[in-house]
């Protein structure tokens, strides 16, 4: 069996194989031993024993309440302890003296000591951090909860490697520096974390003595003001700026812009959750980027706290009050704690997105702009003054209903539109939402054309305007751009009711992960407007692929099968398995050679499944283990889902998976590889607000 595929250790429900996990633990050597250890067995038993050793020590370093129940009761750690050091005691006197199985069951031995010492010292350790952290933010804000450790431990990638020792939840701004500087004097290290909502790892930790800062404390919104501008023209103007902390909660910020007629810009997905800290962190975006950009562009300072325990305020210098263009000079101030100015920085538009893009994060450096889209890296932003925009007092919204056989038109009508209306006249894009059609059956979208099909993909538009009179102008414009294209049907909200309704269907989309409990590989790519097309085939072909290499997986599936009967499941059944085998042969023919809509229908495999059924009637064990294993493997099909802000390009890439499946996590893996490749190659990149993290460095 391939390493990657071996797989006994117990307790281990993750899509970690046993290598990945001895490695993790002892270190790449050890797997090493144990595999030539295992090319040795006699009876297994040691090898039992020796896995469930390591079982047991990977269950402590993943279940925080496991390990609280060792650390309040000495009775069971003495109880653990002894057994296990049973176990290893066997294990090395079957060994009977030989080398490597001295030198494992050292290296065993010297773990398990370190585990003792964690489990007895831990009481202490935790009093240290306690008082030293407690010092700065209250004791009551430092805490060792394991369901604390637990959710901490990861973001939504569901990506985890090591607990967190302690979470830090400061509750004042002003002492977030100072906690900072009280971890690194303690040794240990901080990971700043808002909502947990990142899709890169990035707040994941990825040692053991890991302090989590935690900023959700930090909510409160100071207020929105009135700010006097000078833009580009010489004009002088006053606009709307909000000044809140990081922990805020996005949705919270845009529900208090909304109240007094403003708008605030950044509107990521997952604004009911995330916070702004977070979003500047990423240099998040959302659907409002097409008019007003992301974070970069709508921010007008912020604070951040260093490790030091010093701060420093980052300034945007004459912000211009509107999304930044690939030929401006962006300059950004730095001044120190005491107010003192440590240094300007001037950048070009094109080098904060590159030219055709207009989402962009893979320039992480910024010449050094410390905290904005840093991930946390260099330090923890704490609050922050955003520039809010006036709502427009008209606004429409469309639904483009996209049909025919491939995305050619809806790309070729997506960057109509973005031409058609740069949003520097008087009717605007706030905007362009795009899902394609493994979206459209994922949440049984309701075809609004008189069409008895579904469409191939759904573009939502919501169109501003300061009169009337410009938005109706808008609205022939874009009447008037579609009538050259015959399978794109566009139908206008009649009222604000029916354009929640349209936009409803956008909020579904969670639903492509419902085959896989929820759980998918969120990815996210920029390309130019132009390469939209050729992408979309890219994703249409290589979803066929994966579904003929699905298919055909089933086939096999369904061979093992009927070959693994045995005379006792019935005694003519070894006449009937050559007709089963050649049936299966066929499929695998018919397969290979199948239309996209064959496939699609799976017409070859019903085939062979009525064909296996009528073969092997009355033998019901045999039938149900057949159909079992096909639907086993259906489960298993990669299938790539693309939803995009389409006005700037920002293509979400949405694979679901099984985050307990081995295969078909490196499948998705390979996938989302493979995507990545394909994003640079047509001019792309591979991040456009979810940020590097751990999850992209590969990528980068």
């Amino acid at each position: 069996m391939p390493t990657h595929e071996y797989r006994e250790i117990p307790f281990n429900y993750t899509s970690a194989s046993d290598a990945q996990i001895v490695s993790f633990l002892f270190g790449a050597p050890t797997w090493s031993v144990l595999e030539k250890l295992r090319e040795r067995r006699v009876t297994g038993r040691s090898a039992r024993l020796l896995l469930r050793f390591m079982g047991d020590m990977f269950m402590l370093r993943r279940n925080p309440f496991l390990f609280q129940q060792l650390v309040d009761s000495g009775r069971r750690r003495r109880e653990l302890i002894a057994l296990v050091r049973r176990d290893l005691a066997i294990v090395e006197r079957n060994g009977q003296g030989q080398p490597l199985v001295r030198d494992l069951i050292e290296q065993c031995r010297r773990y398990l000591d370190g585990v003792v010492r964690d489990l007895g010292g831990a009481r202490w350790q935790r009093l240290r951090v306690r008082r030293g952290l407690g010092a700065v933010i209250g004791e009551e804000n430092v805490t060792f909860d394991p369901f604390a450790l637990v959710s901490h431990a990861t973001d939504a990638t569901d990506w985890r490697l090591c607990l967190p020792l302690a979470v830090a939840r400061p509750d004042r701004e002003a002492d977030v520096a100072p906690l900072l500087a009280a971890i690194g004097r303690l040794g240990l290290r901080a990971i700043p974390r808002g909502a947990g909502t990142g899709l890169t790892g990035g707040a994941v930790p990825l040692a053991d003595d890991c302090v989590m800062v935690n900023t959700e404390r930090l909510d409160r919104i100071r207020g929105v003001a009135e700010r006097d501008f000078e833009l580009e023209d010489g004009r002088r103007v006053t606009a709307a700026v909000m000044e809140l902390e990081a922990g805020v909660i996005t949705e919270v910020a845009m529900a208090e812009a909304s109240r007094r007629g403003l708008v605030f810009a950044t509107d990521p997905t997952s604004a009911w959750a995330c916070t702004v800290g977070g979003n500047l962190a990423e240099n998040a975006g959302g659907k409002s980027a097409v008019l007003w950009g992301t974070a970069i562009d709508n921010v007008l300072s912020f604070r951040l706290a260093l490790s030091t325990g010093a701060t420093c305020r980052v300034e945007r210098v004459a912000h211009p009050l509107r999304k930044i263009q690939p030929g401006d000079v962006v300059r950004f101030s730095v001044t120190t704690s005491d107010g003192s100015l440590d240094r300007v920085i001037a950048l070009r538009g094109d080098e904060i997105r590159k030219p055709n893009l207009w989402k962009d994060i893979t320039n992480k450096a910024l010449k050094g702009v410390p905290g904005l889209q840093k991930e946390g890296t260099d330090g923890v932003i704490t609050s922050a003054e955003f520039v809010l925009h006036r709502a427009y007092p008209e606004a429409l919204t469309a639904c483009l209903e996209f049909f025919g056989e491939s995305m050619e038109e809806a790309a070729r009508v997506i960057l109509e539109i973005s031409q058609e209306f740069p949003n520097r006249g008087e009717e605007a894009l706030q905007a362009l939402e795009h899902f394609d059609e493994e979206y459209v059956r994922a949440i049984d979208y309701r075809t609004k054309a008189p069409k008895d099909e579904r469409p191939k993909a759904v573009l939502l538009i919501d169109m501003v305007a300061h009169t009337a009179e410009q938005l109706a102008r808008g609205r022939d414009r874009l009447a008037a751009l579609l009538e050259p294209y015959p399978e794109t049907h566009v139908f206008f909200a009649r009222d604000a009711a029916e354009a929640a309704r349209f936009w409803a269907d956008r909020k579904k989309l969670g639903a492509i992960a419902k085959r896989t409990n929820a759980f998918k590989l969120n990815e996210d790519i920029v390309l130019p407007l132009t390469a939209l097309a050729e992408f979309a085939r890219y994703i249409v072909d290589f979803n066929i692929a994966e579904d003929r290499h699905n298919q055909l997986a089933c086939v096999e599936r369904a061979r093992e099968a009927a070959t693994r009967a045995t005379p006792a499941d019935g005694e003519w059944l070894a006449q009937k398995l050559p007709a089963a085998l050649a049936r299966c042969d066929r499929a695998v023919a018919e397969l290979t050679a199948a239309t996209a809509e064959d496939l699609r229908r799976q017409r070859p495999l019903r085939r062979l499944r009525r064909d296996l059924s009528s073969l092997f009637a009355g033998y019901e064990a045999l039938q149900a283990a057949i159909e079992r294993g096909i639907d086993e493997e259906r489960e298993r099909l990669i299938v790539i889902a693309t939803h995009m802000h389409a006005g700037d390009g920002n293509v979400h890439v949405n694979i679901p998976v099984f985050s307990n499946d081995r295969e078909m996590m490196r499948r998705a893996t390979h996938a989302a590889d493979v995507i990545m490749e394909h994003a640079v190659a047509l001019g792309g990149v591979v991040s456009g607000e979810h940020g590097i993290g751990i999850t992209k460095l590969k990528h980068l």
